[in-house]
C-alpha cells in the first residue's frame, strides 16, 4: 500500500530553517567558556568566506579582537600563533566542504558568527 505524503511547503521549510538557525546562534552564544583569539579569527574568516561581512560586523569583530588581545595575557608571538591557527582552521573547513557544501556551514556557523559580531557592534554604540 502506497502512503501519500503531503509535501512540505516552502514557507514551513523556511520557518523550520529559521528556528534551527536561531537555536544554533543561541547555543553558540550561551557557552560559558571564554572565547579565544583562535575562535574569534575563525568566526571572522567564516563570515568572510560566506559573504556576510558588513561594516557593522567588521566593527564588532575589531572590538572583540582588540578587547580579547588586550585582556588575554598572551605574548605577541602566542597571539599571532592563535590568529594564524584560527585562519588555518577556517580555511581547512572551507576546503573540506566541497562543492556546495559550504551552504550549510554558512547558514549555521556563518550566520551565528555574523550575529555575534553584530551584537557586539550594537551594544557598544
Amino acid at each position: 500500500m502506497d502512503e501519500i505524503v503531503a509535501p512540505v511547503s516552502h514557507s514551513l521549510a523556511a520557518a523550520i530553517a529559521a528556528l534551527l538557525l536561531l537555536s544554533v546562534a543561541a547555543q553558540a552564544e550561551s557557552t560559558d567558556e571564554p572565547r579565544t583569539l583562535r575562535q574569534v579569527i575563525y568566526d571572522y574568516s567564516v563570515v568572510g568566506y560566506c559573504g556576510l561581512l558588513t561594516p557593522a560586523v567588521e566593527s564588532g569583530f575589531r572590538h572583540e579582537l582588540k578587547t580579547l588581545t588586550e585582556s588575554s595575557g598572551l605574548s605577541p608571538d602566542e597571539a599571532k600563533a592563535q590568529r594564524i591557527a584560527g585562519w588555518v582552521d577556517a580555511d581547512m573547513e572551507w576546503s573540506n566542504r566541497g562543492l556546495g557544501g559550504f551552504r550549510a556551514w554558512c547558514a549555521s556557523e556563518g550566520e551565528a558568527a555574523a550575529a555575534h559580531f553584530l551584537q557586539i557592534a550594537e551594544t557598544r554604540d
